[in-house]
């Protein structure tokens, strides 16, 4: 599947960004529930497929917009990730999913100060940021906390394809909270996507998986608008 964002590549380029900057992630997910989950979790196989050894690690998302929600109409979401001693802003196309396949656009600054513009990186994907906010401060919208356990998909006859993720995940919007378990495979840089559309197909094939169409972001969105 062609993973482009043809609406946001002409706002880039209208701005003078270059497409060529933008990488595409390209990932299955899928809904299960824990038991789904920890069953998953002993793997050592799916079909033709070899899973390695699963790590665990805690990753914090915390999203932000401007107070007009400029980001979202300009078809973006931005969220700051945690993940071990790693931290980075990650820009990332509202594409929409076919079904458990997912392609979006996306963008990445290294920083630890989500809020503060001034203190990031001189790079041409700031650039970019700061001219979508229009130098309006960014405000939080929600965090999702998870942990996750990922394992390495590998083809019988060679190397890893794609990372497997199981994540037991958490929503927080104010006073609210959710919690699911959700499947994802993400397709490596080196990966085939007709490998992951085979991968696809066995992880349907397994009981207690259901196609997730919706991102967290939305699902997060979800949660803050509930009254």
């Amino acid at each position: 599947m062609e993973g482009s964002c043809p609406t946001c590549i002409g706002k880039i380029a209208v701005m003078g960004y270059n497409p060529s900057t933008m990488t595409t992630e390209i990932e299955l997910k899928f809904r299960l529930d824990e038991s789904t989950a920890q069953e998953l979790l002993r793997h050592t196989a799916l079909g033709e497929f070899l899973i390695g050894a699963f790590t665990s690690q805690d990753v914090t998302d915390r999203y932000f917009d401007t107070s007009d929600r400029a980001l979202a109409r300009a078809g973006y979401a931005l969220r700051f990730r945690r993940k071990g001693d790693k931290t980075e802003l990650q820009l990332k196309s509202l594409t929409p999913a076919s079904g458990p396949w997912h392609a979006r656009r996306e963008l990445r600054i290294p920083t630890d100060t989500p809020t503060d513009a001034e203190r990031w990186p001189d790079i041409p994907a700031t650039a970019y940021l700061r001219k979508l906010i229009k130098n309006q401060p960014l405000q939080p919208l929600f965090t999702i906390h998870q942990i996750r356990h990922e394992a390495p998909v590998l083809e019988a006859s060679g190397g890893p394809f794609a990372l497997l993720s199981l994540d037991e995940v958490r929503w927080v919007a104010g006073e609210r909270e959710a919690r699911a378990w959700e499947l994802e495979a993400e397709l490596l840089p080196d990966g085939d996507e007709a490998v992951l559309r085979a991968l696809q197909q066995a992880l349907a094939a397994l009981p207690g998986l259901h196609p997730q169409a919706e991102s967290k972001y939305e699902r997060g969105l979800k949660l803050l608008s509930e009254e």
